[in-house]
């Protein structure tokens, strides 16, 4: 009985620890695998992950608060981030241009074409799936 209460306790203590500074939750909801490109509201290039279809991974930049001083410049910000999902041919998917820290970004939920060519030589996903027509 003690062990079952402990390990309630320990489970309802990390579902209520806030979220570590700076994770954004990445998710290809797409059939295609897709890397997503993270940069910052300045365009600094924070870094990129590749997911394959159905998988979610969390994405940190590890910035915890500090005491910056820029003189005549004190809006310096890192977020919203821009997330770039990318095809494996080179194609951009899609482009999230408001992920805010904590924030859980979906391929499918950005602006884009929503769309990856065949790699030459591949048959779309429509053509390969096709059964081949009846013998007469």
């Amino acid at each position: 009985m003690k062990k079952a209460l402990l390990l309630c306790l320990l489970l309802s203590s990390l579902w209520a620890m806030p979220p570590v500074p700076g994770q954004i939750t990445l998710h290809n909801d797409s059939p295609h695998i897709l890397t997503a490109s993270v940069f910052a509201a300045s365009g600094e290039y924070l870094g990129q992950i590749t997911l394959q279809p159905g998988q979610q991974k969390n994405f940190t930049t590890n910035l915890y608060a500090t005491n910056l001083n820029r003189p005549g410049r004190p809006e310096v910000s890192i977020t919203p981030y821009r997330i770039i999902w990318q095809c494996s041919g080179g194609g951009v998917y899609s482009m999230c241009t408001d992920g805010a820290a904590g924030a859980y970004v979906r391929a499918n939920s950005c602006q884009g074409q929503l769309f990856c060519s065949p790699k030459k030589g591949e048959k779309e996903p429509s053509q390969a799936a096709s059964p081949p027509p009846p013998n007469k």
